[in-house]
């Protein structure tokens, strides 16, 4: 159990996965894409992990971060499917570019 007066050391975990079927519509139900969405949390504190060095965003081509850094989403597909099923779905990327420089 996690001692409030410490910090925690992170020794126990919770992983959650959802693995997603993206299809071409509510319509259509052809499946055109996977992906698998990952949190991590300590399991004594609750604490979030962060992904590092993933890019902000959603893309079918590699995988990507939600903008606070807590959930991996990565595109998948099945082994037997070709190297560029999911390739062509919409995506997009989150960049910080710092303002201007305020002087008082």
């Amino acid at each position: 159990m996690h001692d409030p007066d410490r910090p925690c050391p992170h020794e126990d975990f919770d992983a959650y996965v959802a693995v997603n079927r993206i299809t071409t519509g509510d319509a259509d139900p052809t499946v055109v894409g996977y992906a698998a969405d990952i949190k991590v949390n300590c399991r004594d504190c609750g604490e979030p992990f962060r992904w590092t060095g993933v890019p902000a965003g959603l893309s079918p081509g590699q995988p990507t971060c939600s903008v606070d850094e807590t959930e991996l989403r990565a595109p998948l597909r099945p082994a037997s499917a070709d190297p560029d099923f999911g390739l062509g779905m919409p995506g997009f990327a989150v960049s910080y570019q710092p303002g201007p420089a305020v002087q008082s």
